[in-house]
């Protein structure tokens, strides 16, 4: 019951349409070379420090 022949026929205004998941990909790619916003970033450096920081001071309490 696989292959092609087991699938239904396109619509004819389909037909000529790029498929779902060229589409989906296509604008999955766009999302991805979207800038990161800089609220954003400056939150992740907050986070990345405070991870240090915390880290630093784990590692001098032993």
């Amino acid at each position: 019951m696989s292959g092609k022949k087991d699938l239904p026929e396109l619509p004819p205004e389909w037909r000529d349409k790029t498929p779902l998941g060229d589409a989906l990909r296509a604008r999955y790619q766009e999302v991805l070379n979207e800038p990161v916003p800089e609220k954003l970033k400056q939150l992740i450096e907050a986070l990345k420090e405070k991870e240090r920081r915390d880290a630093m001071g784990e590692d001098s309490s032993e």
